[in-house]
């Protein structure tokens, strides 16, 4: 495993910035709780490792791992979500300190479970042993702006998804790009290139960031029905969480059979995402209450007045790559939200199974 700086006590600086939900603003409190002028406190060095840029006590591997199971950790008056426990955490989130949160967890791709489990990042895990690059590249290919998110390039790591904004405003319900946008999902070389704008991803954080998800205590994602083509992929049009996945898995999204991407008729060769879910039909008739273990995004703009939606209206809402996947890492292969291997038998109830919450009719 890769070097790994877990420095959660140099991190009290999270309090009101990483990720948070309209709760929560941007930092606050003393400069010295994020950053250190020399690297020197008292006779002593503050980090031994030497300070990550911008000044910074700690990198976002540091910062966001902990040695034990918690998942948010409390030093004082912050709170710290963490997405890289050295010990197994609570999977799928249950409302204990230990539950994972919502985009998964790095344990299983470090701890045993392997490159299926999780995204390889730097300063986690190594460089995957079978794919060379993202399954399903872009038109561009993932190699246009990073070889392997393992690996200690500036535009790899942590940073090869996330642009992190600490300082900007997140107070607003939806978070998009004053607030440094969803989950800092955005503002990269990857997400911008060629694009006239700053583009990202907009959003609502749930405040515990889904460690006690429920039907109306979730995040909300921005989804689109709106087609695109793999061959637009660093761009984000429509803001939404598909769009920036597609900017490395473009050929899991819109290139959905060998019409695409000039009709949508035809059969389908690959799930769909970023498409609606059926109205009027009996297979997905029963997905109409919202469930966090497979979630559906918005295909309008995201207002205050989607908090918390606990509905999910077929005709309107759509399914994307999160709907299925966690994008740090879950305890399945292939990331996914739930054990597809096991528990996925069509005809047999069980409510466990992600794939019967849209395709209600299947499950008996």
């Amino acid at each position: 495993m890769s070097r790994v700086k877990l420095g959660t006590g140099f991190c009290v600086f999270l309090c009101f910035l990483v990720f948070a939900g309209p709760a929560f603003g941007r930092v606050s409190g003393v400069c010295s709780n994020c950053h250190t002028m020399h690297n020197s406190q008292d006779g002593s060095v503050v980090d031994a490792d030497g300070p990550s840029g911008n000044l910074l006590n700690n990198d976002c591997v540091g910062c966001h791992s902990s040695t034990g199971n918690t998942t948010i950790n409390v030093v004082g008056t912050s709170r710290i979500p963490i997405v890289y426990n050295q010990t197994e955490p609570t999977y799928p989130p249950v409302g204990t300190a230990t539950s994972t949160l919502a985009g998964g967890n790095f344990y299983w791709v470090a701890h045993g479970g392997g490159d299926a489990y999780g995204h390889n990042v730097y300063g986690i895990s190594g460089a995957d042993a079978t794919l060379s690059e993202a399954p399903g590249p872009s038109f561009f290919g993932c190699t246009t702006c990073h070889e392997s998110l393992a690996t200690a390039d500036e535009e790899n790591g942590c940073k090869g998804c996330h642009a992190p904004r600490h300082h900007a405003d997140d107070s607003a319900v939806v978070v998009a790009e004053s607030g440094g946008w969803y989950r800092f999902l955005g503002d990269n070389p990857a997400m911008n290139f060629g694009a006239s704008t700053p583009e990202g991803v907009i959003g609502i954080e749930e405040e515990d960031w889904e460690q006690n998800p429920s039907k109306n205590n979730h995040n909300v994602y921005q989804g689109t029905i709106n087609v695109y083509a793999k061959t637009i992929m660093p761009y984000t049009p429509d803001n939404t969480i598909g769009q920036f996945c597609a900017g490395c898995h473009g050929q899991f999204h819109h290139e959905m059979n060998t019409d695409q991407p000039s009709g949508v008729a035809g059969a389908w060769i690959r799930h769909p995402s970023d498409a609606v879910i059926p109205a009027g039909t009996t297979e997905y008739a029963g997905y109409t209450e919202y469930n966090p273990m497979a979630p559906a995004a918005k295909s309008t703009a995201l207002v205050a007045g989607d908090a918390n939606f606990d509905v999910v209206t077929p005709g309107s809402d759509v399914v994307t790559c999160i709907s299925c996947h966690r994008p740090h890492g879950s305890p399945y292969p292939d990331m996914l939200r739930w054990d597809y291997l096991n528990g996925c038998n069509a005809g047999s109830a069980n409510a466990d199974c992600g794939c019967f919450t849209c395709h209600t009719a299947k499950d008996d």
